[in-house]
């Protein structure tokens, strides 16, 4: 069409790129050599500032690759340190010009470099670190293993933000919807399984400062479900994020089904505690606490191993012409 030429600013003898897609259609997109940028300007005159990092936040998981911050009355010392901490809690971006009145702030990491399956291994690893350390220091090692809780979750958050960022720039760009190796479908699931990493992350964080704030009042001898339960989820988890993409669906369904039965005998111990307190038996509140974390760190492994199985399904999936009739 003339305007799609004239809107990518085509000429003749331009190149431009032809895919077939599952469907069978093709999809022409313009020519990919050349180096688009998405930028954007955020003019605190017009918007809240007190804002300002959500919004940054929002630019940068939509795949912005340049953003301009500014102000006419010139950037306070609160701007410049919500900026500092947009840089601290992403990754890639950094400031390519700084001036009184705005600041230019570019990507320099390449969506293609990374695939989609490292930042979800490397959220896993930091999951599973929390709590691996977590019960070290209720076990009596030093609770300087947990120095760096905050550091960790942040880590985790700005992994879930670069899947993000990576899925919307794939669901706009072709090219690097093939470099990813995945389709929308595929994108948009490996989002929804960094989502659930990052809950889990945010319930790894507060199980950790349960048992640093009040490890001396839990009674291993009541923790002990609980605790078994731990190691189903820990199992459970591991087994299915080898199997992302080894296609093994059974070692899934089997992971998935052991953690329901994990999830059962959570919620029968934290009913005991509801329905009969104490009972002589020295539980509380706090021990409801450590088995409800554990719980939920089990839901949400489930949510990744239901998204895992409507990924494997789909590759099962072909498409057919039907008949007209």
């Amino acid at each position: 069409p003339k305007h799609w030429i004239r809107d990518n600013g085509l000429k003749q003898s331009d190149v431009v790129g032809v895919e077939i897609l599952p469907s069978g259609e093709l999809q022409i997109t313009p020519n990919e050599t050349r180096s688009f940028k998405r930028r954007a300007t955020l003019d605190l005159n017009r918007l809240p500032s007190e804002a300002l990092f959500d919004f940054l936040i929002g630019m940068y998981v939509s795949g912005c690759d340049a953003i301009t911050v500014r102000s006419k009355d010139g950037l306070s010392s609160a701007h410049r340190r919500t900026i500092r901490t947009f840089l601290r809690d992403t990754r890639g971006m950094e400031i390519a010009d700084d001036g009184e009145q705005s600041v230019d702030i570019i990507s320099l990491l390449n969506p293609n470099e990374l695939p989609l399956q490292v930042s979800l291994n490397r959220m896993y690893l930091l999951v599973t670190s929390v709590v691996d350390d977590a019960i070290d220091v209720l076990d009596g090692e030093d609770p300087e293993l947990l120095s760096d809780l905050e550091d960790r979750e942040r880590q985790v958050d700005a992994r879930r933000m670069l899947v993000d960022r990576q899925v919307a720039m794939a669901l706009q760009s072709p090219s690097i919807e093939r470099t990813l190796g995945v389709d929308r479908f595929q994108a948009m699931e490996h989002a929804s399984m960094a989502r659930a990493l990052e809950r889990m992350g945010d319930h790894a964080r507060s199980f950790a400062n349960i048992i640093l704030n009040h490890r001396e009042r839990l009674k291993p001898e009541v923790i002990q479900e609980p605790r078994q339960q731990l190691d189903v989820w820990a199992a459970s988890l591991r087994n299915i994020i080898r199997n992302t993409y080894s296609k093994d669906v059974n070692a899934i369904i089997e992971a998935k089904r052991n953690l329901h039965n994990a999830i059962k005998a959570l919620e029968a111990f934290e009913e005991g505690i509801v329905e009969h307190g104490d009972g002589g038996k020295g539980r509380s509140v706090l021990h409801f606490r450590f088995s409800e974390k554990i719980r939920r760190l089990c839901a949400y492994s489930i949510d990744l191993s239901e998204t895992l199985i409507n990924m494997l399904m789909a590759s099962r999936v072909t498409s057919t012409q039907a008949d007209q009739r």
